[in-house]
């Protein structure tokens, strides 16, 4: 059916409906008899509800007469002439006697409507249905892109036109006018931009008035007259100081952006030397002044209707930053920074309000005991190395925060400052002294090789040697201090290198010197020192026996506490399940000394690059894998993204740059023992496996892996997943996207599997994309100093861009661009820098590029809350 003439002869249901049939849009009607007013009323709403949604989505019409209009301000005259005709209905159902809450619904309804099909509108469409309307330069509103554009409530019919906060929109777009009449940009736009978009020539002169000599005179005497105002209620005490302040300070600004927009080319140079002037003395009379946050409450406000101010610059930013923001003399490397600290401290606030949320779940505080779990337990160390971690980050977020959160409209011009971040309120800093104390009183009920288990979780490598002091003080450092962790580990080093000295005095003593006749293989000392960090055959990297079948237990509900603590563990135990089968990781220099034994060739592996398998100097086997084309530039590569995976958490076999005998350069791994391939299909993933990937996901995503298919996935013996070969690491480096169509190999990765399984409904019931698996990693890589990655990465870059690798094209463009040059007089050493430039970028846009991607390429909103630390 279409919107013309013809509908008023159609024939509408008025009793109730199903939702797929009203998508309920209209409020149920009540079970009692209506009146016919009631029936007319209601069967008037439904017609104009059903017109509404075909004009802002179309059916196809078989009669011409019945087309929607393709002009979208004839759309939008249509659209707002059904909005009335509902309206009215509504209006008799009041009359007719409906209660109030059924009225609300059916109003509630309609503004949905409408802003529904007003935010379908693209930008273009809203500008020239506004201009239309009588809205003057609509350009200048929505610059920034973000949220609801503010023509949309502009044009939205649900409300009505003279109400303040459309009048608001309308007076920022001509603030910002006047602002381009001064000579500033806005958004990146002159004056002249903005008249080339509406297609109209630019006034003669640069003033948004014309303005007498007089009138000039008058305007600067009354900036003169506003700054004396304002000195003297900064002096006012009383129930009314805050509203004068207020007020003096609205006063003032308008004055002062009276002036910076006049225009009187009678005066020549003297005019800009007038608003110059005024505006020192404005910068003066706010610079030796506190600005409180309730002094510009009103300003913000307006700023906030308007559009002039986002949500987050409202909210995050104190006084003299709010009003430098809505100053018009601001420059704009000024605003532009303001901005970014808004955000900044939106983003800060946020993860606090997390943190300290799952902070006071295990440490309730006051007389309460920490609410830890036993540390024994399946997951709790875990758990409670993530807590200790956690309440360090909550107390330094507490600290930055407090700096400036008070000077805030939220902070300081809150009547409720801390009702939704409790954690900044009275009492609740977080006192390392004390929370030391509270740890140590429960850890002394602990058994101490779990707790040195949690040590380890926090990075404690020598854990296994050190005193229960020394393992509580390594804990309680990550929230206290006073304690060092690096130090701590020293000194268990220090502990235990005096207790083993004599028993290393009296082997050196006893042995005799040897040495080997094959020159080739290494000594005695290094098969000893390789044996003490590599799992000996047999064990370790061999499969381990079964552990006995565990009691069957009842499902738990789905999204229950108890399932989502089940979900956890068999995590945790899929973690270890992978870690404590992959080879132990070796210090590079060492790997570097040893002479491996005649290879063997090893093309059942797979793969493009030739391989051969060689004895360890302990017997385990090794693969070596030579880069005849780029003298060894790719295995500085595979080595590099071994190791930035595993500082991230993700598994990987360790990859070593090596060189053999004959000089030949490559990389050298060792063997995944009793590993089997990864068969099976996504409809039989679990949700471990399916986290698990998509963990690996980002880890492959920072290296620029997209080799990762089904063949270069490996289940470990204790049934741990693993990827495997990353010998394509950086290959489409600055070309690549994170889609879920990208292939350039055309073998589709695991992860685009599972992506498109999930999104055809192919994985097994219960089983999803969940994008929280993504953030420990995320975090982790967050955490990674920029430098850090630079120094992983930086053989990789200098002997790839020396070499030609596959990425030197794209990282050439890169630094021609950066640097303005011709691509031809590139060096090397600049495409190395650009490509170490990208990969930091890289790595500090992970979070906001996987959100996005989770969100907008999988449909998943809880994709979102990356962007907001969100883990959980």
């Amino acid at each position: 059916m279409g919107t013309g003439s013809k509908s008023s002869h159609a024939s509408y249901a008025v009793g109730p409906t199903t939702a797929s049939e009203a998508d309920d849009v209209v409020a149920e009607a009540p079970a009692e008899p209506m009146s016919d007013e009631e029936v007319q009323a209601k069967a008037d709403l439904l017609v104009a509800m059903n017109l509404m949604e075909e004009i802002a989505d179309p059916p196809f019409a078989v009669d011409p007469e019945d087309e929607v209009p393709t002009d979208p301000v004839e759309r939008y005259d249509l659209f707002v002439g059904q909005v009335e005709q509902a309206q009215e209905a509504i209006e008799k159902l009041k009359e007719a006697g409906a209660s109030d809450e059924e009225i609300e619904a059916h109003t509630k309804a309609l503004k949905a409507q409408t802003l529904a099909y007003l935010n379908s509108l693209d930008e273009d469409d809203l500008r020239e249905i506004a201009e239309a309307k009588g809205f003057e330069h609509p350009a200048l509103v929505g610059l920034s892109g973000k949220g609801q554009h503010p023509l949309v409530h502009w044009l939205d019919p649900a409300y009505p036109g003279d109400i303040p906060s459309k009048a608001k929109i309308q007076a920022a777009a001509l603030d910002r006018y006047n602002e381009l009449l001064a000579g500033k940009t806005v958004g990146g736009m002159t004056l002249a931009d903005l008249h080339e978009i509406e297609g109209t020539e630019p006034p003669v002169s640069g003033g948004a008035w014309k303005a007498t000599p007089d009138e000039v005179a008058s305007s600067a005497q009354a900036v003169t007259a506003s700054i004396d105002a304002w000195n003297e209620a900064k002096k006012t005490y009383g129930p009314q100081s805050q509203e004068q302040r207020a007020e003096a300070l609205h006063t003032m600004l308008a004055a002062e952006q009276k002036l910076a927009s006049a225009d009187c080319p009678e005066l020549g140079a003297d005019l800009a030397k007038a608003k110059a002037e005024a505006k020192s003395a404005v910068d003066e009379a706010l610079n030796h002044t506190y600005v409180h946050a309730k002094d510009v409450q009103p300003l913000v406000q307006q700023a906030l209707a308007s559009g002039q101010l986002s949500e987050t610059e409202a909210m995050h930013l104190g006084g003299h930053q709010l009003v430098a923001l809505m100053r018009p003399g601001t420059p704009e490397s000024e605003v532009q920074s303001l901005k970014a600290l808004a955000a900044k401290r939106q983003e800060q606030l946020a993860n606090l309000d997390a943190g300290y949320a799952a902070h006071v779940a295990m440490a309730p505080g006051g007389d309460q005991p920490l609410n830890l779990p036993p540390a024994g337990d399946l997951g709790a160390p875990q758990a409670i190395a993530a807590w200790a971690k956690n309440a360090g980050d909550v107390r330094d977020m507490q600290t930055d925060v407090n700096a400036w959160y008070a000077y805030t409209q939220q902070g300081g011009a809150s009547d409720t400052p801390y009702a939704e971040h409790p954690a900044l309120g009275p009492g609740k800093y977080l006192h390392p002294g004390d929370l030391t104390s509270d740890f140590k009183s429960w850890a002394a009920k602990q058994k101490l090789s779990d707790l040195r288990t949690v040590a380890g979780e926090l990075g404690m490598d020598n854990n296994a040697k050190a005193t229960r002091a020394q393992v509580q003080n390594y804990i309680a450092a990550s929230f206290n201090k006073k304690y060092d962790q690096q130090a701590i580990k020293d000194k268990v080093n220090a502990d235990v290198a005096k207790k083993e000295a004599a028993k290393a005095a009296k082997a050196a003593a006893a042995a005799a010197p040897s040495t080997k006749p094959d020159g080739g293989l290494a000594s005695d000392e290094a098969v000893q020192a390789l044996a003490s960090k590599v799992p000996a055959k047999g064990s370790g990297s061999a499969a381990k026996p079964a552990a006995p079948a565990a009691k069957p237990v009842k499902a738990p509900k789905p999204g229950s506490f108890n399932a989502n603590v089940q979900a956890m563990m068999a995590a945790v135990q899929h973690a270890k399940a992978t870690n404590q089968d992959l080879p132990a990781r070796v210090d590079a220099k060492e790997v570097a000394s040893w002479t491996f034994g005649a290879g063997t060739t090893a093309s059942h592996l797979g793969g493009i690059h030739a391989k051969t398998i060689h004895a360890a100097p302990d017997g385990s086997p090794w693969m070596f894998k030579a880069d005849h084309n780029h003298g060894g530039a790719l295995g500085h590569t595979e080595a590099a993204a071994s190791q930035i995976l595993a500082l991230s958490g993700v598994p990987s076999v360790p990859v070593y740059h090596h060189k053999t005998k004959d000089g030949t350069a490559g990389s050298v791994q060792p063997l995944l023992q009793g590993a089997k391939p990864f068969t099976s299909s996504p409809s039989q993933w679990t949700q471990t496996q399916v986290d698990t990937i998509v963990r690996s996901h980002v880890g492959s995503w920072l290296i620029s892996d997209h080799d990762g298919y089904q063949d270069n996935w490996l289940q470990t013996p204790s049934g741990g997943l693993v990827q495997i070969d990353h010998g394509q690491s950086y290959k489409f480096f600055g070309a690549d996207k994170l889609s879920v169509n990208y292939d350039p190999n055309g073998v589709t990765p695991i992860h685009q599997k599972l992506y498109q399984a999930a999104l055809s409904g192919g994985l097994a019931n219960g089983v999803k994309i969940n994008p929280a698996a993504a953030h420990p990693v995320i975090k982790k890589f967050e955490s990674m100093p920029d430098a850090q990655l630079r120094s992983v990465l930086h053989s990789t870059a200098y002997e790839g861009a020396k070499s030609g690798v596959a990425w030197v094209p794209q990282m050439r463009s890169r630094a021609a661009k950066a640097l303005k040059i011709p691509q031809s007089q590139v060096t090397h050493d600049q495409i190395a820098t650009a490509f170490l430039d990208h990969a930091v970028e890289r790595k500090n846009n992970l979070r906001e590029n996987f959100s996005d991607f989770f969100v907008q390429q999988l449909g998943l909103p809880s994709g979102a809350s990356l962007k907001h630390g969100g883990g959980s």
